[in-house]
């Protein structure tokens, strides 16, 4: 036989080697050689044409009905941090992670006189048409909203990019008035509030770790020393965490190159994982102070522990949430998604988080009832007339003895002084 025939017939077998050597290599495929996944995979296929073809209603057995519905059963069984994304769901996913959607730039919230705008984000389709905050929202496409949910009214506001949505507001007083609004996208900060005071004492929020946390950190560290800053409380109060890559940027920020951030361990086969700290610049080295509470979680916890266990930072406020566990996402051909534990952190010390939450070095417990009110204070300049606020909100401003006690502690002082502001947090609220 000719030198080119061998070959020839030796290619196919060659390539078809090589593709099974590659699937054995790949956890996921090699299922395929387990006889095990072909026994589940008929189980399955017969249980869904049964299903299918006999369950009483119709409507309910479509067989992307029964297969979504199966999904989330098998996912939300083995933890309650794993979950399946039908693609709606799954796009949604991405746009959050992302701290993007589509919508007219408003923040809105239920109080006792109707839906209150609380916020209007800058250079958004609402502002462009002149909302403002402490107006209510009255009607949206002509229909009265005043026994609709939040949730229902933000839906109803939020489209598709380019399309109109007619609004009608209130003011407090009871002058009306209609306008329609452009749908675009919109970007909202997770880096939602950084300002420093006279004395050089700064403030910055961060309300999740999505990619474009670490440069809105920076940009907004530069801007507070530009003005000044010596020392900085750090709030990751009800910050449910996000990136695991971001929070990595933003512990790098305040800690020296090659610092450890965190590790990651997944299950037997795969390689322990470490992050270490690497600032873009020469870190913040001033004073730090950390608040926390049962909101903090994940992404929060991993700045927050390792910030306080390589003695960077003080923490104050109540214990975390305790969620040490890495979620992975993965993309299917139909554009829904699979989010599954794929691995557990570990702070620098080799202690975790997970179901044990962070201790605060200081504990200053807060009770709901405050709570929900400075999430209602949030965004608003409470103090500067606490009248008109209460007419609003129907509560008079509260003190967030949390943050004081942080400003204290920074400053040095064992009686926190009335002059020091009661700075405001917030649970997420609805962005239509």
């Amino acid at each position: 036989m000719k030198l080119k025939q061998v070959v020839l017939w030796g290619i196919p077998p060659l390539l078809l080697f090589l593709a099974l050597v590659a699937l054995w290599n790949n956890p996921v495929t090699r299922g395929y050689f387990d006889g095990e996944y072909w026994e589940s995979v008929g189980k399955f296929g017969e249980s869904l044409r049964i299903a299918h073809a006999r369950y009483v209603d119709e409507n309910k057995t479509s067989y992307t009905k029964l297969t979504d519905t199966a999904l989330e059963g098998m996912t939300s069984a083995l933890d309650r941090h794993s979950s399946y994304y039908p693609p709606p769901d799954y796009k949604n996913f991405q746009d959050e992670t992302k701290r993007q959607y589509f919508g007219i730039g408003i923040g809105i919230r239920k109080v006792e006189k109707g839906i209150l705008i609380t916020r209007v984000f800058p250079d958004g389709p609402a502002g462009e048409v002149g909302m403002v905050a402490g107006e209510f929202v009255a009607k949206v496409e002509d229909e009265t909203v005043d026994d609709w949910t939040i949730r229902k009214v933000s839906k109803q506001i939020k489209g598709e990019e380019g399309t109109p949505v007619s609004i009608g507001l209130r003011t407090g007083s009871g002058v009306e008035r209609d306008v329609k609004v452009i749908r675009g996208r919109i970007e909202v900060a997770s880096v939602e509030e950084a300002r420093v005071d006279v004395n050089g004492t700064g403030y910055l929020r961060i309300e999740q770790f999505t990619e474009r946390t670490g440069d809105e950190l920076r940009e907004a560290l530069d801007a507070l020393k530009a003005k000044g800053l010596e020392r900085l409380v750090l709030d990751l109060r009800d910050n449910s965490g996000g990136l695991l890559s971001a929070a990595v940027e933003v512990t790098s920020e305040f800690l020296e190159k090659g610092s450890t951030v965190v590790s990651v361990q997944g299950r037997e086969g795969f390689p322990e994982r470490r992050f270490d700290s690497k600032p873009e610049d020469v870190p913040l080295g001033c004073p730090l102070v950390i608040l926390i509470n049962e909101g903090s979680a994940s992404a929060s916890e991993i700045v927050a522990g390792a910030l306080a266990v390589s003695g960077r930072a003080k923490l104050v406020g109540e214990k975390s949430y305790g969620k040490g566990s890495v979620q992975t996402v993965f993309g299917l051909e139909d554009e829904s998604g699979l989010r599954l534990t794929t691995a557990m952190y570990y702070l620098p010390d080799g202690s975790t988080i997970h179901e044990n939450g962070i201790e605060p070095d200081v504990a200053i417990i807060c009770d709901e009832e405050t709570e929900a009110k400075l999430r209602d204070q949030r965004h608003q300049n409470a103090f500067t007339d606490p009248v008109a606020f209460e007419a609003l909100y129907g509560f008079v401003p509260v003190r967030d003895e949390q943050y004081i006690t942080a400003v204290a502690i920074l400053l040095g002082k064992e009686i926190v002084d009335d002059e020091i502001a009661a700075e405001t947090t917030e649970e997420a609220e609805e962005t239509p």
